[in-house]
């Protein structure tokens, strides 16, 4: 007897989905990874990353600066450990709310683990030692006058770097920098809180963030590259509500993106592998499983809005 598929429908839930496990192309991702090539070498699209100079995956490549106007940082913890080659995580935080934090990883007793809240903590803690802060920093790709770049479909393109190891200092300085600026307040009336608000939330707002190559010397008395920051062009301050708008539109993104104890398997033994695309913090290794493209005569780029601090076009 003939019957429709219709009739186990229950079971679509239970199938297997293809294509589900592969990589998301650079292009597509919402969040582009900025990064400085360590050495030349062709990327997925066959164009040549120059060695030294930064990298926004996915976008545009080969440039000595690149601009963004900072619309989310967060300080997170990660214990990494490498395992056959590979990157895996042994413990998480993403450092919600106020201390105390707690890690994916759980105690014998199942209970959770509640991070050290310094690194002498951390030393000190047998299990916490290989742990790491890093700091993450997003914001909108812009040119040096803060106008964003846009797509062709009239949308921001978000970017961000991730201050981890030998780029974390300068990073956290930069960050501190805007923190400790007494600036005008964008809101008021001016309350105690409001002003430890724009401290924390709107300062790294208020000025284009340039990023350039530096290097570092290693304890091991090799150069390592890592990003310079510098505070740029003012923005002004009804441009200051837009971006913090994008901010609150997009921080669910954000956080889907870097939270990687999310929809994860967290165990007393370990976390698991390295989320695909958001580890690196130098020139990205290709897993092969993102489609590639033939090699453009010229790259593509996108529009630049030519009105100076011009939010007015963004089509979000």
């Amino acid at each position: 007897m003939v019957q429709s598929f219709e009739d186990y429908q229950d079971l679509s839930g239970v199938g297997f989905q293809g294509g589900s496990g592969e990589a998301t192309a650079p292009e597509d991702e919402f969040f582009h990874s900025v990064y400085i090539a360590g050495k030349t070498r062709k990327n997925h699209i066959n164009i040549d990353e120059l060695g030294g100079k930064l990298q926004v995956r996915g976008v545009q490549y080969n440039l000595d600066e690149v601009n963004m106007v900072i619309t989310h940082t967060k300080d997170i913890l990660a214990k990494i450990e490498s395992e056959q080659g590979r990157d895996n995580i042994k413990c998480f935080s993403f450092k919600e709310g106020s201390a105390p934090w707690f890690g994916t990883s759980t105690l014998a007793d199942g209970s959770k683990r509640a991070c050290p809240l310094t690194s002498a903590e951390r030393a000190a803690n047998d299990f916490c030692n290989k742990c790491r802060a890093q700091i993450l920093v997003a914001g909108i790709f812009c040119d040096a006058n803060g106008s964003p770049v846009l797509t062709e479909e009239k949308k921001p393109i978000f970017v961000f770097i991730r201050g981890k190891g030998m780029r974390y200092s300068n990073v956290s300085e930069y960050l501190n920098d805007r923190f400790n600026e007494d600036l005008s307040p964008v809101f008021e009336p001016v309350t105690e809180q409001s002003k430890a608000f724009e401290k924390a939330v709107v300062n790294n707002k208020r000025f284009v963030t340039k990023l350039t190559k530096g290097t570092s010397q290693s304890s091991f008395g090799s150069d390592v590259n890592v990003f310079e920051l510098s505070k740029g062009a003012e923005i002004p301050k009804e441009a200051v509500l837009k971006i913090l708008k994008l901010s609150k539109d997009t921080v669910e993104k954000f956080n889907t993106k870097f939270d990687w104890s999310k929809g994860k398997q967290a165990s007393a033994t370990g976390y698991g592998s390295r989320p695909e695309g958001i580890m690196e913090i130098g020139e990205p290794v290709d897993s092969g499983s993102a489609p590639k493209q033939e090699a453009p005569q010229e790259q593509s780029k996108p529009v630049e809005d030519k009105k100076t601090f011009s939010f007015d076009d963004i089509e979000f």
